[in-house]
């Protein structure tokens, strides 16, 4: 039971670093490409852990859901009118900068 949690958590991860990985421009930072890349690594290695003879335990759940919910969480900065499109401060603008 432990391993299809989370496989759907790992799932959700997978999807949300994907999606924000494709839209993102050429303008992005290295370093906001890089964080998503590991995410979704990281989401794979964790949701098909079972398959490689390790299972997720009660830490693994509570690490998959809290990064579940920070990406939701942080899914408003990323929502510009129909497209998701990735924030300023991703591309290295700042507000106050001219």
């Amino acid at each position: 039971m432990f391993a299809l949690v989370n496989l759907a958590l790992c799932a959700g991860i997978f999807g949300i670093s994907l999606c924000r990985l494709n839209s993102m421009e050429g303008a992005v930072l290295l370093r906001v490409r890089s964080e998503y890349t590991a995410l979704l690594a990281g989401a794979v290695a964790s949701g098909l852990q079972p398959w490689y003879g390790e299972w997720p335990g009660w830490a693994a759940l509570g690490l998959s859901f809290a990064v579940l919910v920070a990406l939701l969480c942080s899914g408003h900065a990323w929502h510009r009118g129909q497209q998701d499109k990735p924030p300023e401060i991703a591309k290295g603008v700042s507000e106050g900068a001219p």
